[in-house]
């Protein structure tokens, strides 16, 4: 039985130690969250969101693959 890239390793973005001690895990999330920061252009001044980083993670959840919205 083979297993795919999916179940084959852990997701980076899920700590193995309690709260925010997993600092790789940490650093994972706070990269993936800047990506969609500057993805949506919220760096500009002109966008309504400017220096608001709520909502990101909703709003992409489901839009890359391999992703499920439950």
């Amino acid at each position: 039985m083979k297993m795919n890239d999916v179940t084959a390793r852990p997701d980076p973005m899920i700590p193995c130690k309690p709260g925010a001690e997993d600092l790789t895990a940490m650093n994972n999330r706070n990269t993936w969250m800047t990506m969609l920061y500057m993805l949506e252009g919220r760096d500009s001044r002109d966008h309504p969101k400017c220096g608001l980083y709520t909502g990101l993670h909703k709003k992409h959840y489901s839009t890359f693959p391999g992703t499920d919205e439950n």
